[in-house]
């Protein structure tokens, strides 16, 4: 059976996005509402799951690839049940940050290894499905997941944490189990180079325009998921459920977005389609910064999250698409849209506390706007070269 490993990959992808989900909001709650972080401190945490997770990117990457990616995902999966279990023996804001920075670090042993396999021995049309296969599973557990995390947050700050520590302890034993049940002849190719001495590497340059539009849509990412649930609390005095629906809606319309891209093909290598996303989302900001409306915000979050779709698919798509070295391109791709978010949430978490919400609106604006120019003369480059 040629799809053998997407019974892996799809449930372990669920279950991984579904505990991410529940600890990075519930966790904003916990050092919000119990220990008072302020919105600049908040910015930060929600930023340092992204900066560890970044440098695990890089750091990690040659570890990873000596691994046979069952074993990488279990060793993050076992590893956040663990430091989860270690902050509620001892839970406080610094143990907080401590935990967090920990847990992101190794998420890298998770996302890369995982992408690096889905994508071995497919091309094409085989290549879009899979990926889609995969961003499909993840995302659903996004639109679960912060309506989740704001119930359980309402009745109990610390019960989405006891939620991650059953659901990544619940993925761990999956994982490990389906090494003795189900079997893929690719899971162990590119551990070595020895199998990619002989092939040609037929990347395309339409990776690189792709990585601006996912480090740009992520960045504006990094403020709704991490400055916007206090601005929400704060200003619009929303609830913890209502603030975890309206990021739930921005998932559902991802989910929705991935899950027609695997349906058509007709997008793939469309250079014109990468800056014209980017700019669309720019034009979605622009209408964000009046809204004053928990109702409003759905609906722009909404449009963005079906345009994140399209960019996170574009990157991945075209960084694996004949390349030889998916691994690397993958950690790539993951570093720089983790790169994306780390900026937003730092930078909008600060120009928040300084500002409002409407001028950090305006200034990823402006960013978007700028990176499209740079997309577009990407664009037209790889045409004249083509």
């Amino acid at each position: 059976m040629r799809n053998n490993k997407m019974l892996v990959i799809a449930p372990a992808a669920f279950l991984s996005s579904f505990g991410i989900g529940t600890i990075n909001l519930g966790m904003l709650f916990i050092i919000k509402d119990l220990y008072h972080a302020t919105p600049s401190q908040v910015g930060a945490f929600g930023a340092l799951w992204s900066v560890a997770y970044f440098f695990g990117c890089i750091i990690l990457k040659r570890f990873t690839a000596r691994m046979v990616p069952r074993a990488s995902m279990i060793t993050m999966q076992a590893g956040s049940a663990l430091l989860l279990t270690l902050f509620m023996l001892k839970p406080g804001l610094w143990q907080a940050f401590v935990m967090f920075a920990f847990y992101g670090f190794i998420t890298a042993f998770f996302w890369p290894p995982v992408m690096g396999w889905l994508s071995r021995g497919v091309e094409g049309k085989d290549l879009s499905r899979a990926t889609s296969a995969f961003n499909f599973s993840w995302s659903v557990a996004g639109v679960i997941s912060p309506f989740t995390a704001g119930l359980m947050s309402q009745y109990d700050k610390f019960l989405p944490v006891y939620a991650g520590i059953a659901i990544f302890g619940t993925n761990a034993a999956f994982i490990m189990v389906s090494r003795f049940i189900i079997k893929d002849s690719h899971e162990n190719e590119g551990r070595s180079g020895e199998s990619q001495k002989h092939k040609v590497d037929k990347s395309t340059p339409l990776r690189y325009p792709a990585w601006i539009g996912v480090a740009l849509s992520y960045m504006v990412m990094g403020v709704v998921f991490n400055v916007f649930p206090v601005y929400a609390r704060d200003v619009l005095a929303t609830s913890e459920s209502s603030v975890g629906l309206i990021l739930a809606i921005r998932a559902l319309t991802t989910m929705t977005g991935f899950l027609l891209l695997g349906r058509f093909s007709v997008w793939q290598f469309k250079r014109s389609l990468v800056p014209a996303v980017t700019l669309l989302q720019a034009a979605v900001l622009v209408a964000t910064i009046f809204q004053t409306t928990p109702l409003g915000f759905m609906v722009c979050f909404g449009i963005l999250g079906a345009l994140l779709s399209v960019t996170y698919n574009n990157s991945l798509f075209y960084s694996t698409s004949g390349a030889l070295d998916r691994d690397k391109r993958v950690n790539t791709h993951e570093a720089l849209l983790t790169g994306g978010q780390v900026i937003g949430s730092i930078s909008g978490g600060m120009l928040y506390q300084a500002f409002s919400l409407p001028h950090v609106f305006a200034i990823m604006c402006g960013a978007l706007a700028l990176g499209s120019v740079f997309q577009i003369v990407l664009v037209k480059g790889i045409k004249r070269n083509s």
